[in-house]
């Protein structure tokens, strides 16, 4: 590994935690602010979202069911094609309180960030369910 690869990896893995902690925290616009303007989520069992704001729209709606508890994404791997951009690949699980206990769902993901004026951004992101 390149020490450029090593550094921008080491940056998109510090991202991710902070994109984590936002889920965590059920802040929309904090949890957005890392994904570029025109970005693509194709959502796990669900629709492809495409937009900053169809993004935030998603996670606001939510983050008011009082029974999600988070989406936590866990990085296995950050590759970088080029120096502009980075492919991350990991694991996801969400988690929410039912009656029954804490439910989960989980699978595999795949997210491309580019470089841009503002840094490193969520340009796609990938859902797999397990």
């Amino acid at each position: 590994m390149t020490e450029a690869t090593s550094i921008v990896s080491a940056l998109i893995r510090t991202l991710r935690a902070q994109s984590n902690q936002a889920i965590a925290a059920h802040d929309a616009d904090r949890t957005v602010s890392f994904m570029a303007p025109d970005v693509v989520v194709g959502v796990a069992g669900g629709p492809t979202l495409k937009g900053r704001d169809a993004s935030r729209a998603a996670f606001a709606q939510q983050f008011a069911d009082r029974a999600f508890v988070t989406y936590e994404r866990t990085i296995e791997q950050v590759t970088l094609p080029d120096p502009m951009r980075a492919t991350e690949r990991g694991r996801w699980v969400g988690r929410w309180r039912l009656k029954t206990g804490l439910h989960e769902q989980q699978g595999s993901y795949v997210a491309e960030w580019r470089f841009s004026e503002m840094g490193w951004l969520i340009y796609s992101e990938t859902f797999v369910e397990a």
